[in-house]
């Protein structure tokens, strides 16, 4: 039977959710990869929000002149209600997490300005999420409007590599990085509406970018990037909460108490 609505309402349907999706939840939140910089016996602690909404929190040590010890928690929370379709959607969702690494660093040389770091972990998280799909009214009134979708529950660990790089200069204020982390999930538990299902995605590439601003032992960071999942499968209606495709954007500030004593 052919379609009432032309093909382009389609792919406008698709691409709100697509953005909605970006800016919204799902079961797996990535936190925004730590990247600290360090030499041996230096402390760093930094405090950011992720999306300008989820706070997140990294303590980092260098206790030899190349290990560095990295640990990291975050948390988020929203609750409320709406009525949709007739029916009066209440809920309250969470997120928290921790995790911990241990990684080798190389601080820069007189032939190499850049400060070299790899980094792997595991994080610890749990989650309940309250979930909608956005549909579009008509192609004469396309304005999203959320429907519900069920609520999920997961508990999971972390797996993760991770490699960055940065240049710093004494003389400057400003510093920049990149970093590439690999994830893999492993699911505990994973229930849509107390039923138990499998994850389309387990595996994530996730490339950032960042900066640091500032003199002295309190500066400020932006940083941002992509979580991008390795595999996936469209036709399951999970997929957008278990193989979604994320913002990794945060700024912060960054402490490094060592350097109080040299001002």
């Amino acid at each position: 039977m052919p379609s009432r609505y032309p093909k382009g309402f389609y792919r406008f349907s698709g691409l709100v959710a697509s953005v909605g999706l970006l800016g919204g939840c799902a079961v797996y939140a990535p936190t925004v990869p730590a990247t600290p910089v360090l030499e041996k016996g230096q402390v760093e602690a930094s405090l950011s929000l992720r999306m300008l909404i989820a706070p997140e929190a990294t303590v980092a040590w260098a206790p030899t002149s190349h290990l560095l010890v990295v640990g990291e928690g975050a948390m988020q929370g929203s609750d409320g209600s709406y009525t949709t379709q007739g029916q009066t959607i209440t809920y309250k969702d969470y997120h928290r997490q921790g995790g911990l690494g241990l990684g080798y660093y190389r601080a820069p040389t007189a032939t190499s300005a850049a400060y070299l770091a790899a980094v792997g972990g595991v994080g610890f998280a749990s989650t309940r999420l309250h979930a909608e799909d956005v549909e579009v009214a008509s192609p004469w009134l396309p304005f999203p409007f959320p429907v519900y979708a069920g609520e999920y529950q997961a508990s999971y660990r972390r797996y993760y590599g991770q490699v960055y790089a940065a240049w710093p200069h004494p003389e400057r204020r400003v510093m920049a990085g990149v970093s590439l982390r690999g994830t893999v999930v492993d699911y505990s538990s994973l229930t849509l509406n107390d039923s138990s299902f499998t994850a389309t995605n387990r595996a994530f590439l996730e490339p950032s970018a960042f900066v640091r601003f500032g003199r002295g032992p309190l500066k400020f960071q932006l940083t941002g990037g992509f979580s991008l999942p390795l595999t996936g499968n469209r036709n399951d209606p999970s997929d957008k909460r278990t193989a979604p495709t994320s913002f990794l954007f945060s700024g912060g500030l960054v402490f490094r108490p060592d350097l109080l004593k040299k001002r």
